[in-house]
């Protein structure tokens, strides 16, 4: 889930950069100290959008720097559980799919994606099911569940978010349009036009 958080952090401004105009400095400095950067409690900082306030600077003993605390805005995001995603597939692999949420990628494990049993199609890059012969591809607009969230604030590439498309109005976009038109139920596209 996507929220926008005020947070206030310490932001050292070397001596060369003094002359420059500051709330500009301080912007960028927290742009490239904190965007991608994976909190346990924040999720991932997506952007920092505004600087709401500059404290009085500080100059430590030794150190030609100035530090200020900064008070700021941010659009952060955490993966919830149980949440509802959509997401687009990157990756096919023999053991499941990676799916594109946001600034994070999750894997939704071979036996999460359907019913049925799906086999790795390596010459073409995709998992086919045998009974429906319905194929998952890269690229495909998916929904599923967030089933696990674990964040790894020290090496973000090592956070592991679970994901399963296993249950109804989940699934490849395409599939749940189908199954809406075989219940007689009107698909979401024809909602969207009306």
């Amino acid at each position: 889930m996507y929220r926008k958080v005020r947070l206030v952090d310490i932001i050292r401004i070397p001596p060369q950069r003094l002359e420059e105009d500051l709330e500009k400095v301080i912007s960028e400095t927290l742009r490239e100290k904190l965007e991608g950067r994976i909190d346990k409690t924040l999720g991932s900082i997506v952007a920092v959008t505004d600087v709401v306030e500059i404290g009085e600077g500080h100059i430590l003993v030794g150190d030609g720097a100035v530090y200020y605390e900064v008070t700021f805005d941010a659009i952060a995001y955490k993966p919830e559980q149980q949440e509802i995603i959509e997401g687009s597939v990157v990756e096919i692999v023999a053991f499941g799919a990676f799916i594109a949420v946001g600034p994070v990628d999750c894997l939704v494990h071979v036996s999460q994606i359907a019913d049925e049993f799906m086999t790795y199609d390596e010459k073409n890059a995709r998992l086919t099911s045998r009974e429906t012969n319905r194929s998952l591809n890269e690229g495909d607009h998916v929904r599923a569940r967030i089933v696990t969230v674990s964040l790894n604030e020290h090496d973000p590439r090592e956070s592991k978010i679970g994901l399963t498309m296993r249950q109804p109005a989940l699934g490849r976009l395409e599939w749940i349009e189908e199954e809406l038109k075989k219940k007689g139920g009107r698909s979401e596209k024809a909602e969207a036009k009306a």
